[in-house]
C-alpha cells in the first residue's frame, strides 16, 4: 500500500467519524429543542413539579432528604438550553473524545426534564411528584437482569459464538428457579435456585454449542429456535404443573441484604447497598469476567479463538474446547439472570421476561462486546424499560407500546452506526471447520 493510499484510508476514517460526530450533535440539538419547546414553553408559567428521594420502604431505609420543587417551566428551558448548548458545541468543534459522555449527560438531562414536565401540576398526572429513589431502584432491577444477558453475550461472542438464545435461557432459568425456590422455600432457596437455574442455562447453552460445533448449524437461527422451544415448553409447564399446583410457583421474592452505614446513605444507599443477592453477584461477575477475558492466559485464547480461529490452532489452542466452554458458562451465566429476574419480579409468568434477552444483546453490542462496556449500555437500557411504565403512571399521552419501543429504537441506532463505530471479533458467527 503506497503513502497516497494510507492518506487517503485515513480521510475516509476522518470523514466518516465527522459524519457520526455530526449525527450526534443533531439529535442532541432536537432533543434540546424538543425540551426547549415542548418541556419548557409547554409548560404552564404557575406549573411546578417536585423530586423526591422517599426510602420505597421503611425496612433499612436511607437518611431521609426533603422534596425538591421546581418551576416546570423556567426549569425545563434553563435544561433544554444547556442540552441544546452541548449539542451546538459538538457539532461546530467535532471533538474527538467525550462525544458520548456528552451524549449521556444530555440524555440524563432529557429524561429529568421529561418527568418533570409529566408530573406538572397542571399536568393529566394524579401526582406532582416523581420518586427518583424509586425510579433507581426499578431501574437497577432490570439492569441487573440486562447485565447478566449482556455479559453471557460477551461470553459466548467473544469466543465466536452468537448467542441470540439468551432470551430462553433467561425463561429456563427464571421457570426451573422458581420452582426450586418454591419447594424449598427457606433461608437457602435463592442460593438453591441460583444453582439450578445456572445448571439449566448452561445445559441450553450446551445444546446451542453441540448444534453450531457439532453441526455447524446456523447459529442465529439456531438460537431462535431455542427461544421459540423455551417459550412453548413454559407455556405448556405453567398451564400442566404451575397452574394446578400453586405451590411450586409461591412468588417469593429475594430478601434484600444491607451492607452496615452504607445502605443509609440516601438516593444511592438503597440502590447499590440494600440490594438482593444477585446484585453483588452480577458486580462480581462484572469483575470476574473482565479479568479473565483481558488479564488471562485463558482469556487470551478467548480471544484469539473469536478472532482467528485458525491462527489459534495452529499454535495448539483446542478452538472447539473453548467454544464449548465459554457457551456453556455464557448459558449459566444468563441462566443465574433468569432466577435474578423471577426473584426481584415474583411468580412465574408465561412472557414476562418481554424480550429482555435480546436487549441484553443490544446492551453487548452498545458496549462493545467489553464487560464494562454493557454495563453502561444495560443501564440506558434498564432506565428506558422502567421508565416507559413510569411514563404510562403518570398518564403521559403517549401509548405503552410506542414508549416500549425506545431501547429497540436505540438498537437499530446502535446496529446502523449512527453513535459510533462497532466491530465484532472477526470470527462471531462464522462456523470452524477444523482438519
Amino acid at each position: 500500500m503506497t503513502v497516497t493510499d494510507v492518506d487517503g484510508a485515513h480521510e475516509v476514517i476522518t470523514s466518516v467519524q465527522s459524519g457520526r460526530t455530526r449525527v450526534i450533535a443533531v439529535i442532541m440539538i432536537v432533543l434540546g429543542l424538543f425540551t426547549l419547546l415542548t418541556f419548557g414553553l409547554g409548560a404552564s408559567s404557575h406549573a411546578h413539579s417536585a423530586m423526591s428521594f422517599a426510602p420505597v420502604n421503611s425496612t433499612n431505609a436511607p437518611w431521609s432528604l426533603g422534596n425538591l420543587t421546581v418551576l416546570t417551566r423556567w426549569t425545563n428551558m434553563v435544561l433544554g438550553l444547556i442540552v441544546l448548548g452541548v449539542g451546538i458545541e459538538v457539532f461546530v468543534r467535532q471533538p474527538r473524545r467525550g462525544v458520548m459522555a456528552r451524549f449521556g449527560g444530555v440524555s440524563i438531562l432529557f429524561m429529568f426534564a421529561l418527568l418533570f414536565w409529566a408530573v406538572r401540576t397542571d399536568g393529566p398526572s394524579q401526582v406532582s411528584t416523581f420518586n427518583l429513589t424509586a425510579l433507581l431502584i426499578g431501574s437497577s432491577a432490570a439492569t441487573m437482569v440486562l447485565v447478566f444477558g449482556s455479559l453471557s453475550g460477551v461470553m459466548c461472542e467473544r469466543a465466536g459464538v452468537v448467542n441470540i438464545a439468551i432470551e430462553g435461557q433467561f425463561i429456563g432459568g427464571a421457570f426451573a428457579g422458581s420452582v426450586v425456590a418454591s419447594v424449598t422455600n427457606n433461608y437457602f432457596s435463592f442460593y438453591y435456585a441460583a444453582l439450578v437455574g445456572a445448571v439449566v442455562g448452561g445445559l441450553i447453552g450446551l445444546l446451542l454449542a453441540f448444534l453450531a460445533l457439532r453441526y455447524l448449524s446456523d447459529q442465529i437461527i439456531v438460537g431462535v429456535v431455542i427461544v421459540t422451544m423455551l417459550g412453548s415448553l413454559s407455556s405448556y409447564l405453567n398451564l400442566q404443573v404451575l397452574t394446578p399446583f400453586p405451590n411450586f410457583n409461591l412468588g417469593n421474592l429475594a430478601p434484600p441484604l444491607p451492607i452496615p452505614l452504607l445502605h443509609k446513605i440516601p438516593i444511592l444507599g438503597p440502590v447499590f447497598f440494600n440490594q438482593s443477592g444477585f446484585f453483588y453477584l452480577m458486580i462480581a461477575l462484572v469483575a470476574l469476567v473482565s479479568f479473565a477475558l483481558f488479564k488471562t492466559k485463558y482469556g487470551l485464547h478467548v480471544r484469539a479463538v473469536g478472532e482467528h480461529p485458525q491462527a489459534a490452532a495452529t499454535v495448539g489452542i483446542n478452538v472447539v474446547r473453548v467454544r464449548y466452554i465459554n457457551v456453556v458458562l455464557g448459558g449459566a451465566i444468563a441462566g443465574v439472570g433468569g432466577v435474578a429476574f423471577m426473584a426481584s419480579q415474583g411468580q412465574f409468568q408465561v412472557g414476562y421476561t418481554s424480550g429482555l434477552g435480546y436487549i441484553a444483546l443490544a446492551a453487548m453490542i452498545f458496549g462493545r462486546w467489553r464487560p464494562s462496556g454493557a454495563v453502561v449500555a444495560s443501564i440506558i437500557f434498564g432506565v428506558s424499560v422502567y421508565l416507559s411504565y413510569t411514563l404510562q403512571q403518570f398518564n403521559v399521552p403517549v401509548s405503552l407500546y410506542i414508549l416500549q419501543m425506545f431501547p429497540y429504537l436505540i438498537t437499530i441506532a446502535v446496529v446502523a452506526g449512527l453513535i459510533g463505530r462497532v466491530r465484532p471479533p472477526a470470527a462471531d458467527g462464522i462456523p470452524y471447520r477444523h482438519d
